[in-house]
């Protein structure tokens, strides 16, 4: 590759997971779903050996809010997703990876926690609508419709082949529908869209017999 070449190639605007995969539309509205990739957004792992305590505290002065609890959501933007006893995923829609680590640094313990971009190894897509859960419900173990009565919440699952954490947060509002955050390996992207999209038309099947929320 020449210079010209190699010069053209990094100022060229990054594919979505979808793009690579060979899949365009990245959008997908019906009745009940709407479905779309989110781009741009930052995920960072964080794992630490430091006493939660103190990495709590550290972590609150840097703008960060972290829980101990697996499978609890924690902070706003960004919101920490406990995956395991000492094990975070940072979710931010509007802070860079690299602003970020700068916002965490001073909370870092050289020896004792390690943060990790994953933003350019993971994708997202946004389902929402009143007949999500049952489309989640048909392709994972979880019971979906039980969680979203426990509030906002993360899970980790499988969507029939891929391995995926799930991020449920409420929309605003009395009549507001159920919204998930789906985060898997980007080498899934095209497979998961299909897998949903196929999966519609029986999910708003099952919202129009038994109800949005069971």
């Amino acid at each position: 590759m020449n210079t010209a070449d190699w010069n053209e190639f990094i100022d060229a605007p990054p594919c979505t997971a979808l793009q690579q995969g060979g899949v365009e539309d990245r959008s997908f509205l019906s009745t009940g779903i709407g479905l779309r990739e989110l781009d741009g957004i930052t995920l960072l792992r964080l794992r630490s050996l430091q006493d939660f305590n103190a990495l709590e505290s550290s972590m609150a002065a840097c703008g960060i809010v972290l829980s101990a609890k697996v499978n609890e959501c924690s902070g706003q933007d960004p919101v920490a997703l406990c995956q395991a006893p000492r094990d975070w995923l940072l979710f931010s829609e509007r802070i860079s990876a690299k602003r970020l680590l700068e916002q965490m640094q001073p909370a870092l313990h050289a020896q004792r926690t390690i943060a990790l971009d994953m933003s350019s190894a993971l994708a997202v897509f946004r389902l929402s609508g009143s007949a999500a859960p049952w489309l989640l419900s048909k392709l994972c173990g979880l019971d979906v419709h039980a969680g979203i009565q426990t509030g906002a919440h993360t899970a980790r699952t499988r969507l029939q082949h891929a391995a995926v954490t799930l991020h449920y947060h409420a929309g605003e509002g009395p009549a507001s529908k159920p919204v998930f955050d789906l985060i898997f390996d980007r080498g899934y992207a095209a497979y998961l869209w299909q897998l949903l999209i196929a999966s519609v038309p029986h999910a708003e099947q099952l919202t129009r017999l038994y109800g949005a929320r069971p």
